[in-house]
């Protein structure tokens, strides 16, 4: 199994992702890789942030190059990293509206959200899976994004709160804001247990299959 039969996989539309994994486990099994076989069926559709995330690493390489080397700067301390850092996240976070727009669907500013999570956590902790174009679900960040000062600036044109703001209304509203946010990392997580089950039956469907195949070709050549 080639490289590229794996990264085209990954760069396809994510509608299209379990259907392409299936035809392509099916293909290696026809060709008698039962172990290259399995390892495709094993492979698990991408999340959504993590699929706009691999599509920058193809049609956006140069900004996921000069994140990863932003990054490196801040770990080594050197002036002015923590600035290109950012700028480096904001062009990536902003491209990934075009990949979202480009896919027919409306950007969601939790997925946006998440791909601006996984950009500054992979450039810290695997970037060459994030230069690979691999990932399969969202990267927590680690302690680096604070290091980094990566908290995203607010837009310019964004209003800032007067000081007669109303503190009883704006301490509920982050109060809303947490516990809104709590039950969608919940049944994100959710969700993304009930796909690895599934993922996980498919893989053990492949390797029975595999093994069926094999004992009906050893009854056949006992038979002759």
């Amino acid at each position: 199994m080639s490289s590229g039969e794996v990264d085209r996989l990954y760069a396809a539309p994510l509608e299209e992702f379990v259907e392409r994994r299936n035809a392509l486990a099916k293909a290696l099994r026809q060709e008698g890789k039962t172990d290259e076989a399995a390892e495709v069926a094993g492979l698990r559709k991408p999340v959504a942030a993590a699929w706009v995330v691999n599509r920058l690493a193809r049609d956006e390489r140069g900004k996921v190059r000069a994140l990863i080397r932003a990054t490196e700067s801040v770990k080594a301390g050197r002036k002015g990293a923590d600035a290109r850092f950012r700028e480096a996240v904001e062009a990536l976070t902003s491209a990934a509206r075009s990949v979202v727009d480009g896919s027919g669907k409306q950007p969601s500013e939790t997925v946006l959200r998440d791909v601006a999570t996984t950009l500054r956590a992979a450039a810290a902790a695997d970037p060459e899976l994030l230069a690979a174009g691999r990932l399969e679900t969202t990267v927590e960040p680690s302690g680096f994004e604070a290091m980094a000062g990566a908290t995203l600036r607010p837009p310019s044109g964004a209003a800032k709160p007067g000081p007669r703001a109303d503190e009883g209304r704006l301490v509920a509203a982050r109060r809303e804001l947490s516990e809104a946010r709590a039950d969608a990392r919940r049944l994100r997580r959710a969700a993304d247990e009930a796909e690895r089950e599934a993922e996980r039956a498919h893989a053990a469907a492949t390797r029975a299959e595999s093994v069926l195949e094999k004992a009906e070709a050893r009854l056949a050549r006992g038979a002759v």
